[in-house]
């Protein structure tokens, strides 16, 4: 199964357990559920899609949306129906609900989309880091290559590479475990639910960021380096030199000449192998 239907079916039963909520008191006699109930269900999948359609990033700019949302919903009611103090309770409760949802919904974004593309064809999935591996990056890069050809659409690829000298003193698996939290947690936790990241080897990082210029791209990888310091640091490792960690970022078709480089490395890499210990540049 891919991401995008399982995207859809969550979907599809978070639209049908609300309909049901809503629907339900008219199967006992009843009518239909107080208008703030019906808002308050409704923005409730509007949190769960914007986290698994954007991640968390999403989730959280809809949390924030629709608690103000449903605030001023049934801040409007208190006067009619309900009073101040229950309106705030009610407030204080779908405020707690979205929040659940929005982080389950916004964690299962990061994660899933790389569990499902292993379980598809675990060709293209690196085993430490549960990334993308250059095979697939090839083939995202060769994707975007096409969407430009046809829609004009700029894309930039940022690489984010750790000299793997202040390793020297780890054993394979402390290393693993560096590697795989370099990877998810500062990597693959901080670039959009569009942009998509690739482990090439070693401690070295590639990420596609579609739709996105230079200036963009740069932004993004400097933030992300600044917390790849940061974590090396608290580790103890010293990163003040200027050659611990490495960054480039290319723009296509501004850097065309880099990028087909880098498409050719990756090529050759994916037919060599795609050994983890290789370096692609």
């Amino acid at each position: 199964m891919k991401y995008s239907n399982f995207e859809i079916l969550a979907m599809i039963v978070g639209a049908g357990a609300v309909a049901s909520s809503i629907f339900a008191p008219l199967a006992t006699g009843g009518g239909l559920s107080s208008a703030h109930e019906i808002v308050g269900q409704v923005l409730m999948l509007l949190v769960l899609f914007c986290g698994l359609q954007y991640g968390r990033k999403g989730a959280a700019v809809s949390i924030l949306v629709s608690i103000a949302i449903y605030g001023v919903v049934v801040f409007s009611l208190s006067t009619k129906t309900i009073g101040t103090g229950t309106a705030a309770e009610l407030l204080l409760l779908r405020s707690g609900v979205y929040v659940i949802v929005g982080f389950i919904a916004g964690e299962l974004n990061v994660r899933l989309k790389y569990l499902f593309a292993k379980l598809e064809n675990h060709d293209y999935v690196d085993d430490v880091t549960s990334l993308y591996n250059t095979r697939y990056l090839a083939k995202l890069i060769e994707r975007s290559l096409s969407e430009f050809d046809r829609y004009g659409h700029v894309f930039s690829i940022s690489s984010i590479h750790v000299n793997e000298d202040i390793f020297f003193s780890m054993k394979k698996s402390a290393f693993n475990k560096v590697v795989r939290e370099l990877g998810n947690s500062l990597v693959r936790g901080n670039i959009r639910s569009a942009d998509e990241a690739a482990r090439a080897g070693g401690a070295f990082f590639v990420i596609l960021f579609p739709n996105t210029n230079f200036d963009g791209a740069t932004i993004a990888t400097t933030r992300i380096k600044g917390k790849v310091q940061s974590y090396l640091d608290r580790r103890g490792m010293e990163t003040s030199n200027e050659d611990v960690v490495l960054t480039d970022v290319f723009e296509y078709p501004r850097h065309k000449e880099n990028l087909d480089i880098i498409l050719d490395r990756l090529q050759e890499y994916s037919s060599n192998g795609g050994s983890r210990e290789k370096s692609m540049m």
